[in-house]
């Protein structure tokens, strides 16, 4: 396994540590604007990189047990020799130079196998993490803006918004109120952000918004 090859992997493992850990550096800063916590959120995207890493998890196992299982008499002292990259090289060169290209095209395509699976479960990691956090941190109003699945906005982004509801839930009991935000982009004037309220958080958060946030009809 090549050093650039571990410097991507660390390099995916290293963006979700970064993600969660400016997302925390940023609550902390804001802590004592804080004006109403309200929903968690548990991250689809979360839940499906989570499911995908689970998946090459299970085909990295089947994949090594596979091969041990072809070498273990000859060629491999230990499961964990399935681990050392470079020694598979050698048995793959010496494979091939006695051409014994069944054994070499079995071991070539484990390492080959094992390799970019690491990569996507290092890459799934990173995902799971990212998105899994900021669905913990859920949705913020503070004095400056509104932080949402770890984004942070600053009142000034949004150009107007609507509330409509009641809504009933359906999972839990009681109804929650919609708040969608004007928040034009630079690739789309239409969009928007929108946020779930229980009932109890209305008044709170509409008398927290109608300060900082032109109110619209509703579209």
């Amino acid at each position: 396994m090549t050093n650039e090859f571990l410097f991507i992997i660390v390099f995916l493992l290293l963006i979700g540590v970064k993600e969660i850990v400016w997302t925390q550096i940023g609550r902390i800063k804001r802590k004592d604007s804080e004006i109403i916590v309200l929903n968690k959120k548990l991250s689809i995207w979360g839940l499906l990189y989570l499911l995908l890493l689970i998946v090459w998890i299970v085909l990295a196992t089947k994949n090594v047990l596979k091969v041990y299982n072809l070498l273990k008499y000859d060629y491999v002292d230990s499961i964990f020799q399935m681990f050392n990259i470079q020694y598979m090289e050698k048995l793959i060169e010496g494979f091939y130079k006695n051409n014994d290209y069944v054994w070499y095209f079995q071991t070539y395509n484990y390492t080959s196998n094992f390799t970019s699976g690491l990569f996507w479960m290092a890459f799934s990691l990173s995902m799971s993490m990212t998105f899994l956090y900021r669905g913990s941190v859920g949705t913020i109003i503070c004095e400056e803006g509104i932080t949402d699945s770890g984004n942070f906005y600053k009142w000034e982004k949004f150009k107007g918004y609507y509330c409509c509801g009641p809504y009933k839930k359906t999972v839990r009991e009681g109804t929650y109120y919609k708040f969608i935000f004007n928040r034009p982009t630079f690739f789309s004037k239409d969009n928007t952000l929108v946020l779930n309220v229980n009932s109890e958080y209305k008044e709170a958060v509409e008398k927290t918004v109608s300060i900082n946030v032109q109110k619209t009809e509703e579209q």
